[in-house]
């Protein structure tokens, strides 16, 4: 992203905001440069900015509802960063005249529309969503009557920056569960906004269990990053998997049934002891300041997690 020189106006700044509405919803968004409005226009959105009183970051959702609208926003002037994610009920009263008016700006936008993370200011402009993979079709599913599971009705399918191709056929089940429940509050939930891809193609591959665990969590943090999901934001939920999540070994038996040779594969479930919540408070602050290279996710010890 360029950061626009502060000359025309003391409060010069760029807007970029992202609403979606749980796993049904629509992805909208905008996009906004005040140094290209016209003069009115411009002061009106950069009072309503300074009304809003978002001076600092900060993450909150009341609960994991599937169906809670969902705001991302990022405020980047010269002097400050500030990017806000939360639901509806967590909205401060202050902001909700500015939201009110981003959501009128607003139009439909792919599911790579991305709001930037602080850490990621310097690259937005040069890095592409389509550097982690490309996604094939979109998600299509019907809730059963459980209310938790859905079930993919049209195939979908990720493929990674290593030309490997992870299918999420029609008929494949997914709710979420190869997702630690406890960091279910630091996104929203699994299918919400930009995770949504990410989740089911992971939860089929947990499901599935034909390849090493640690490839299909590396996979997870590749897909939120080509939805767009930031950096800092992917790299917590890569450890949050690769820590927490579902592991599993395989084991090739072999026999001889009436003369003819049958191997037969029982995989056996792995899966750690669930976070507490101070692990996860202790995850989501290290990782928001710290920025670590995908590959040395996996090995990172952070203070605090006794693992």
């Amino acid at each position: 992203m360029t950061i626009m020189p502060a000359t025309t106006s003391r409060h010069l700044m760029r807007i970029t905001f992202m609403l979606s509405g749980g796993f049904a919803g629509v992805v909208r968004g905008c996009r906004i440069d005040t140094a290209g409005l016209a003069a009115a226009d411009r002061v009106a959105i950069e009072g309503l900015v300074i009304a809003s009183g978002l001076v600092a970051s900060f993450e909150r959702f009341a609960a994991a509802a599937r169906d809670r609208k969902q705001y991302d926003l990022a405020i980047d002037r010269a002097e400050m960063f500030v990017r806000v994610s939360c639901d509806d009920a967590s909205l401060p009263d202050p902001a909700r005249p500015l939201v009110a008016e981003l959501v009128k700006r607003s139009t439909p936008q792919p599911l790579t529309f991305a709001v930037p993370d602080a850490a990621d200011r310097p690259a937005v402009a040069t890095e592409s969503s389509s550097l982690w993979g490309r996604f094939i079709g979109d998600v299509v599913a019907k809730w059963e009557a459980d209310g938790r599971d859905m079930t993919l009705v049209e195939p979908f399918a990720y493929v990674d920056p290593r030309d490997a191709r992870w299918d999420a056929p029609p008929g494949a089940v997914v709710n979420g569960a190869s997702i630690p429940r406890a960091f279910w509050s630091l996104i929203g939930g699994p299918f919400e906004g930009r995770f949504r891809n990410a989740s089911v193609v992971h939860d089929v591959a947990c499901v599935i269990r034909d390849r090493p665990w640690q490839e299909v969590h590396r996979m997870f943090h590749d897909a939120c990053r080509c939805g767009g999901v930031g950096a800092a934001k992917a790299a917590t939920m890569y450890y949050a998997v690769y820590q927490f999540g579902p592991r599993w070994t395989v084991e090739e038996r072999r026999t001889i049934v009436g003369g003819t040779p049958h191997v037969e594969r029982v995989v056996h479930d792995e899966t750690p002891p669930p976070p507490t919540v101070a692990d996860v408070r202790a995850i989501d602050d290290y990782f928001a300041t710290h920025a670590v290279d995908p590959d040395k996710v996996p090995s990172v010890v952070v203070p605090g997690v006794t693992r």
